[in-house]
């Protein structure tokens, strides 16, 4: 059927669409007005949309006047009638007149071959449209502590890790800048989003979302800021679970990155992790049982906004591990080439994983292999039971340290039993 139709219809139909997506939102936010009261409703944010269109249509051809016309004229009579009506109305707000000017941009880019943009575009402005209440009481809760938390974030990401050097430096050319500060950010941007989440949700349904979603990038930074909530006495049992739940997510999330990266050792890799994730999975549905039975939390005061103390102390940590692992490979590397990797990746599992899956076919047997991969599980997760306890402290951290405890031993077992 679409080979009848000519190429520009595809993008016609889109920004058609585009503007009545817009068009919906606009129309349910000011759905209370009376009839003829509005300056542009659904179908008027359609027509801006197929106008945006035909525009970019036109542009591309000996008609590239008309686009301008076109545009140009629908924007000022927006801008007149918006003005009017907040004369008439005394309401000030331009994000209807933006939203009309941007579904003309949308519209238009859908027929200049930028049909991806233009659909994310429009799926991004609908939901900022339609989150004007969330934001606005997101906005009245904000306090003085919490815009300088959100600074920090900002100047960590945003400022600090685009001017870093992305190569190796120091002895054995060992520390990165960029990577380490990467450490920094994502530990960072996980402890800010997890305060959100508790201020938004509550704690335990913050606390556990944060855990799970935050573990798919790193499982060791949820449980640095886990020990951090509970440290800050801000806290109860969802923070220990966490923590068992950061051990079975980085598992499962491993399992899914051998079969992709190194699937010749999938097999004899799930043999030896299995007893971890049993024994994660079995830890996590204790906790949060626990939890539920739990009157209160261990801590559970009021959450406080997340510092960088801990997130610099744990690149501190990968920042030695680096320094030892580049030592061991100057020194013992000719033989070692598993050991190194299953060390390695004591502070990051996937690059491990991705070690052994770049390696030319043949470099390791298939049990070496499986070997390699399944060490770092086992070397991480003492790495965060010692992160917990340290930073946590062993009273408060007794619950989520005996999980971390019983997860390694499950994983070292197979792997003595497969080493002897």
């Amino acid at each position: 059927m679409t080979e009848f139709l000519p190429p520009e219809a595809e993008g016609l139909a889109l920004a058609l669409a585009i503007g009545l997506l817009l068009g919906v939102e606009r129309g349910w936010q000011l759905r209370e007005e009376a009839s003829g009261k509005r300056v542009a409703g659904i179908r008027t944010f359609a027509l801006l949309g197929l106008l945006g269109g035909i525009a970019g249509i036109a542009v591309q051809g000996p008609g590239a006047w008309l686009a301008l016309v076109l545009v140009g004229g629908a924007v000022i009579a927006m801008l007149l009638g918006y003005a009017a009506d907040m004369r008439i109305a005394g309401n000030v707000s331009a994000t209807s007149t933006l939203a009309a000017v941007l579904a003309i941009a949308l519209g238009a880019m859908a027929t200049t071959n930028h049909m991806a943009i233009a659909s994310v575009g429009a799926g991004a402005a609908t939901v900022l449209l339609a989150s004007r209440e969330v934001l606005h009481r997101a906005i009245r809760l904000t306090s003085d502590s919490d815009i300088k938390a959100l600074l920090r974030l900002v100047l960590v990401v945003f400022v600090i890790l685009p001017l870093l050097p992305d190569r190796g430096m120091g002895p054995y050319a060992a520390l990165n800048p960029y990577r380490l500060w990467t450490v920094v950010a994502i530990t960072a941007a996980i402890s800010f989003i997890g305060y959100g989440l508790v201020r938004w949700l509550g704690e335990k349904r913050g606390a556990l979302l944060t855990a799970a979603v935050g573990s798919l990038v790193s499982s060791t930074a949820v449980t640095v800021e886990s020990a951090r909530r509970i440290r800050d006495d801000a806290a109860g049992w969802e923070a220990q679970a966490g923590v068992a739940i950061a051990s079975l997510v980085m598992l499962l999330r491993s399992l899914v990155l051998v079969s992709l990266l190194a699937p010749f050792a999938l097999v004899g890799f799930a043999r030896l992790i299995l007893p971890g994730l049993l024994a994660s999975a079995l830890c996590s549905a204790i906790l949060l049982w626990l939890g539920r039975r739990a009157a209160s939390g261990i801590g559970a005061g009021r959450p406080k906004p997340p510092g960088l103390g801990l997130a610099f102390l744990f690149a501190t940590s990968v920042a030695l591990l680096s320094l030892a692992s580049a030592f061991a490979q100057a020194h013992w590397g000719g033989n070692s080439g598993a050991i190194l990797i299953a060390v390695g990746g004591i502070a990051d599992i996937d690059a491990a994983i991705a070690a052994v899956g770049a390696m030319p076919q043949g470099t390791l047997g298939v049990e070496a292999a499986a070997l390699a991969l399944a060490a770092p599980g086992f070397f991480n997760t003492t790495f965060k039971l010692a992160l917990f306890v340290g930073f946590a402290g062993w009273r408060r951290s007794m619950a989520g340290a005996a999980a971390l405890a019983l997860v390694a031993v499950a994983l070292l077992v197979p792997l003595l039993r497969a080493l002897l």
